[in-house]
């Protein structure tokens, strides 16, 4: 009975080692991909916030993040500031579309570190120019150019 129970023993550790390791390796596999997706998600997080700060008040975002209701505000003071690049359509027409781009967005790199500081809620409108694809066909028309 002792050698047969020795036998089995030494059977089964092999087998138990084996599964072991590999429920320790999925694991750690499984901790490593929930660790990226819990860092992706942070993230994405971090994406959202930014965009909903570029697109509502600070204080507004922060109380509909909480689910709170957001009442109107009124100020007795309030300054507007508008800006205009000067020749823009020059400007734009003696440069590369990625040059005009570079500019456009060193421009409100500046203007928005400038801003920082202050308490100010900017509300981004181009007006400039729209572009579109000329020189392509329609499967369901004439040509959209010649």
């Amino acid at each position: 009975p002792r050698i047969s129970l020795l036998a089995v023993t030494g059977l089964i550790y092999p087998i138990v080692l084996v599964s072991f390791k590999e429920m320790t390796d999925w694991i750690q596999n499984y901790a490593r991909d929930l660790r990226d997706r819990t860092e992706d998600l942070k993230r994405q997080r971090h994406l959202a916030e930014d965009l909903l700060h570029q697109m509502l008040p600070k204080s507004v975002a922060r109380q509909l993040r909480k689910h709170k209701h957001v009442e109107a505000e009124n100020y007795d003071q309030v300054t507007i500031f508008f800006s205009d690049v000067v020749g823009f359509t020059a400007i734009a027409a003696s440069c590369t579309p990625l040059q005009v781009v570079e500019m456009l967005n060193n421009l409100y790199v500046c203007f928005d570190t400038r801003i920082e500081s202050y308490e100010v809620y900017k509300v981004g409108l181009v007006r400039w120019a729209a572009g579109g694809v000329v020189g392509g066909r329609s499967s369901k028309g004439p040509p959209l150019s010649r």
